[in-house]
């Protein structure tokens, strides 16, 4: 039995997304000297270094076991919140800086695999997309209560945002290695392979099946530009159209509250409503949100930041769902980790293009820019994925 894999696996996600810097990291690093296109510069580093290591980590999650990756991805960031704290661009600070997204990329894809296996090697697969509805609901959630008392923590130490994030990292890994391994392998004979064949078999699937590829690239892209927006963005955003420092905290449990609204009805949608329209629904919904903040900047607009962070938390769990369902489970968290890859990737562009537009054109137009960048990414996987839902429905 798995079953306290679950209540496991949801402990560590909540002790890793209590990150009590969220809404005043942009303002902590800007306090230490650096201006908002030299952090898109290093954020855009950073976002190629956990890509690179993306697809990797996942296929080590796949040969040598979810919980292992997991628990050195939260060792690795408790490093990076102890080392950020050292002067800017100094060489402890750059390797914090590096390690801050990377070691992400040991725990994307590895999570969600830990999570479907547990529940097949139960016999609850059929429980994939409720309990992954509960578990962005739980990320979500624990980042918001993080949010608040962090702007709070912030007027007294800000420092401390960061050094309390690393001792809840280290008891998160720790708790990791306590989880039981599910089985790696489906019960009708599949071999487990090594680590090389099972990251070239994992990668051929994705490249050789249109509607797994099309899924891949599209759940990445509809992350993309809504995380700019909500992470990066609202800070400057805010204080643009006079909303007071103190408030960010507010601003932001409301944005992570409404994620955690979405998270937990995304499974209710299956069966009442068709996938791919509460998907092309939820694009529209971005982009008029998106459009409206960048054309009527104001206190009262900073609330479509709600429906911002709606759509992806809504749309996450459930496209995460469907691709589970037509993938291996050998190569599970592998594949999972090309569409973190893709994410990031795409993070590595948007964050230094949009924060170098907010330090040059401001925060308003910088969302404009990103409006326009998400029609012109996700728009058209959404075609492409639509398209290729057609004869797999009908298989």
């Amino acid at each position: 039995m798995h079953r306290g894999n679950i209540w496991r696996l949801f402990t560590v996600q909540a002790l890793l997304m209590f990150i009590l810097w969220v809404p005043i990291w942009v303002v902590f690093l800007q306090r230490k000297g650096l201006n908002l296109t030299e952090i898109g510069l290093l954020e855009a580093g950073a976002w190629v270094l956990t890509a690179a290591l993306e697809v990797p980590t996942g296929a080590i999650a796949d040969r040598w076991g979810r919980k292992a990756s997991m628990a050195i991805g939260a060792f690795a960031y408790a490093m990076a919140m102890f080392l950020i704290l050292a002067d800017a661009l100094s060489p402890l600070f750059l390797l914090g800086y590096a390690l801050w997204n990377s070691s992400s990329a040991f725990v994307s894809g590895a999570d969600s695999a830990l999570l479907y296996d547990s529940l097949r090697a139960d016999g609850r697969a059929a429980e994939a997309a409720k309990q992954t509805g509960r578990y962005t609901a739980i990320q979500q959630g624990s980042q918001g209560i993080a949010s608040l008392a962090g702007a709070a923590l912030a007027t007294v130490d800000i420092t401390l945002c960061f050094t309390l994030c690393g001792i809840g990292a280290l008891a998160a890994s720790a708790l990791a290695l306590t989880m039981k391994e599910p089985p790696h392998t489906d019960d009708k004979g599949e071999v487990r392979l090594g680590y090389w064949k099972n990251l070239r078999v994992a990668i051929a699937v994705a490249a050789r099946r249109p509607i797994v590829r099309a899924l891949l690239l599209l759940s990445a892209m509809i992350l993309v530009v809504p995380l700019v927006v909500y992470y990066a963005l609202l800070q400057p955003y805010a204080l643009v159209v006079g909303l007071p420092i103190a408030s960010l905290g507010i601003v932001v449990v409301g944005v992570q509250l409404t994620n955690v609204v979405a998270a937990w009805l995304a499974h209710r949608t299956q069966g009442r409503f068709a996938l791919t329209n509460v998907v092309t629904v939820g694009v529209a919904v971005l982009l008029i949100a998106t459009g409206a903040l960048a054309l009527f900047p104001s206190i009262p607009a900073v609330s479509l930041m709600l429906a911002v962070a709606l759509v992806p938390a809504l749309c996450g769990p459930l496209l995460t769902a469907r691709l589970n369902d037509l993938i291996p489970s050998a190569q599970r968290a592998t594949i999972l980790s090309l569409s973190a890859l893709l994410f990031e990737l795409g993070l590595a562009v948007a964050m230094p293009l949009l924060l170098a537009s907010a330090d040059h054109l401001g925060a308003p137009a910088a969302i404009g820019v990103a409006t326009v960048s998400l029609a012109a990414t996700v728009l058209p996987f959404l075609f492409i994925w639509r398209t290729s839902e057609r004869p797999a429905r009908a298989a």
